[in-house]
């Protein structure tokens, strides 16, 4: 893969309090139309994906994920970044909000697994994170595998790759159905109402395409942020483990934790 940027600013864990997401057994889940009858609210749907061959690859080592990716693969350059150790995990800005703590890079697949390998060995990894890519655009014919029965075939999956990264707080425009293929993720949501205390940044650029909060979820700033206090009074928690899917609504604020050597996950906009 070639590089193009900067690495900057480090970031010291912990954890926020918030209730649990409220959840539905498989058996639930499968008789629900999303697209037709979605909830009002986030879903943690325990177990929705779990029939994806790739969901029992990922339960058997990163090796056979390898292994079962690669036959779908297009050839196409992905786009990737990647954060130098001392980030934390954490794809943000620079201090002054100018540039990004993290460098974008672009290569093929087999070279993202390289790096993921290689990364998985190292004392202190760095973060490396492939965004939303098109399934039938870069790994034509998952799409067919990959498939939820709540959710239309004409609405095309994208998936995401990395290792352990943290995504910083923001929203969608879209409702979502986002499914952990392998790794584990934590999502923190807060309702849509909450933008104002969420400190969303103003800036002309941003990590990922949408703007994303100020505040960091490990060690939030209550004296920099102090309506913030106010948002975690209202967050909510889901863990997600392989085969586990999040229900998302369109404008629902939400901050993700992405933790393993290899963690995929796959999403459904619509």
């Amino acid at each position: 893969m070639t590089v193009s940027a900067t690495l900057n600013t480090p970031s010291q864990p912990t954890e926020p309090r918030a209730q649990q997401v409220a959840w539905w057994d498989r058996e639930r889940a499968l008789t629900v139309d999303f697209q037709q009858a979605p909830p009002q609210h986030p879903v943690l749907l325990k177990g929705y994906a779990q029939h994806w061959p790739l969901v029992a690859a990922a339960r058997q080592s990163p090796e056979a994920v390898a292994r079962y990716l690669l036959p779908f693969d297009a050839g196409k350059p992905l786009e990737a970044m990647i954060a130098g150790p001392k980030e934390g995990g954490r794809l943000f800005y620079t201090d002054d909000l100018s540039g990004f703590n993290f460098t974008r890079m672009k290569g093929f697949l087999p070279d993202a697994l390289e790096i993921l390998a290689s990364q998985s060995r190292a004392p202190r990894p760095a973060a490396f994170y492939v965004g939303s890519t098109p399934i039938p655009d870069y790994f034509p014919g998952l799409e067919k595998v990959c498939t939820l029965p709540g959710v239309s075939a004409e609405v095309k999956p994208n998936l995401w790759m990395g290792n352990s990264t943290r995504v910083a707080t923001h929203n969608d425009a879209a409702d979502n159905i986002a499914c952990v293929a392998a790794g584990r993720r934590r999502f923190t949501l807060f309702p849509p109402d909450q933008e104002d205390n969420l400190y969303i940044a103003d800036a002309p650029h941003t990590p990922g395409g949408r703007p994303i909060s100020l505040v960091d979820l490990r060690a939030p700033d209550l004296n920099r942020y102090p309506r913030f206090a106010q948002a975690l009074s209202t967050a909510q928690v889901a863990d997600l483990e392989p085969g586990d899917a999040l229900f998302l609504p369109k404008h629902w604020w939400h901050n993700v934790d992405a933790f393993g050597p290899l963690n995929i996950l796959i999403n459904f906009w619509w």
